[in-house]
């Protein structure tokens, strides 16, 4: 299954531990607005203009060293963003803060992204969901690489007394 459009299973000792929760909110927000505008405004996956856009970090995984890391930051509309993050989402249906049917909307944009069938859907997420599982059940440490909070902080200090 090759997807243009992907579900990406954080660690649970890792949930929070992003760009957007760890730099002040002066540089974050400088840094999505500058993703935002390298994106054209536009979401990177599904081509929408449209919707809320968001600015996804995308991360990889050494699983035998166990170490996250910080590959790029992307321009992403807020439903690919929610698929991106499906157990968050789905946290978010359950406790209220998403509408009941709000899964459905974003399976149903999955397949069309993805030209698939909601049973290849299904299979996907439940594989997603093991990966998952074996993620959290392991402590991965984080590697922000070229995007290290602390040299981002510097350069925008650096930028704004101009």
């Amino acid at each position: 299954m090759n997807f243009k459009l992907t579900i990406e299973p954080i660690p649970q000792c890792n949930w929070g531990i992003s760009l957007a929760h760890v730099l002040p909110p002066e540089v974050w927000n400088t840094l999505r607005r500058e993703v935002y505008k390298k994106g054209n405004y536009t979401c990177e996956i599904c081509s929408c203009i449209d919707r809320k856009l968001h600015c996804h970090e995308e991360w990889t995984y050494d699983e035998r060293k166990k170490v996250q890391k910080l590959k790029d930051v992307h321009c992403i509309c807020e439903y690919c963003h929610d698929v991106k993050h499906w157990g968050k989402s789905v946290v978010e249906v359950h406790n209220g803060k998403k509408p009941k049917d709000y899964l459905d909307t974003l399976e149903k944009h999955f397949c069309e992204v993805n030209g698939c069938s909601l049973d290849t859907s299904l299979r996907y997420r439940v594989k997603q969901g093991d990966l998952a599982q074996y993620r959290s059940k392991r402590k991965y440490t984080v590697d922000f690489g070229r995007l290290e909070p602390g040299k981002l902080i510097k350069t925008w200090s650096k930028g704004s007394r101009k």
